[in-house]
């Protein structure tokens, strides 16, 4: 794909231009801020994109809940490659004292550059100015989460996460509830989703060698039909030197958000003691194979 037909597919959801926002549709959230629709934790996106009821600091990009299963500190660094030049990434730091958990999480979306071109009568194929053209997005979010029991109350509008077991934990969410996101002057709907899922793991934490888990979730973004993702992890540990390796493979019954990508996604983990390395593989229809990688630290 040459980049600046990338771009330009991408941009169009990104930065409409002033034919696109007069003939937007304002009831569908799915056409705005594209950014707060990726999935960029390659642990999720291996699953089907489930994360609503996951642990980990990155949770907090579904469920700012999931902020308070950090146990003490934990640091994720994760990143995608898009098309030719483009990317996208996260950034996410947990603390944890007693009850209570703050977390902040950093997405970003670059969709590169390409060359400034004035059309000369719209005939040719134009004269280049010299001058570059790029677009890019960035999102902060900063989280807080109380433990109550067996439950997790986070700082967003009506989110939860609870531990039912010791196997099994569930979680739901209300995000992005409010007007417009203005951009180059345009107005677009924020992407205000409802989410809900669950983690079961049902050999329990218990087993020192076998590691097992089934993830579920579905989020419908105002406006648009809703998904269903979710994934099984399998993995085998080693007690003596605390490795973990894992393989993933997940499903989702409507692609989206991440550019149309394809329902199935695979993933694989390695995890050494406090820190865990992740990758992620999904196809997209626009951006072709997407590969994410993520980089955790947790200190336990």
């Amino acid at each position: 794909m040459r980049l600046r037909h990338a771009l330009a597919a991408v941009g169009i959801a990104a930065l409409p231009a002033v034919a696109a926002a007069q003939t937007i549709d304002r009831s569908n959230g799915e056409a705005g801020a594209p950014i707060l629709q990726l999935t960029t934790a390659p642990r999720a996106a291996a699953l089907g994109g489930a994360l609503t009821a996951a642990g980990g600091v990155t949770s907090i990009f579904a469920n700012p809940a999931g902020a308070i299963t950090v146990r003490h500190l934990e640091v994720q660094l994760g990143g995608q490659t898009l098309f030719e030049g483009s990317k996208a990434g996260s950034m996410a730091l947990g603390i944890r004292a007693r009850s209570v958990a703050l977390a902040l999480g950093i997405r970003y979306l670059d969709l590169g550059s390409v060359d400034e071109v004035v059309c000369n009568g719209c005939g040719g194929s134009g004269t280049p100015t010299g001058q570059q053209l790029s677009a890019n997005e960035q999102t902060f979010a900063l989280a807080g989460a109380v433990q109550l029991g067996h439950a997790s109350v986070g700082a967003a509008v009506n989110c939860v996460r609870a531990r039912v077991s010791e196997r099994l934990a569930v979680g739901a969410s209300l995000q992005y509830v409010g007007g417009d996101v203005d951009v180059g002057g345009f107005g677009a709907p924020l992407p205000r989703t409802v989410r809900a899922g669950a983690e079961l793991r049902p050999l329990g934490p218990s087993h020192e060698r076998l590691h097992l888990l089934f993830a579920a979730d579905y989020a419908a973004v105002r406006g648009a039909p809703g998904r269903v993702g979710g994934g099984v992890e399998v993995g085998l540990a080693d007690p003596a030197t605390q490795l973990l390796v894992v393989a993933r493979l997940g499903l989702a019954s409507r692609a989206g958000g991440d550019f149309e990508t394809r329902p199935v996604t695979l993933g694989v983990g390695l995890k050494f003691r406090q820190v865990a390395l992740d990758y992620a593989y999904a196809g997209s229809e626009l951006l072709g194979s997407q590969h994410r990688l993520g980089l955790t630290f947790a200190d336990r």
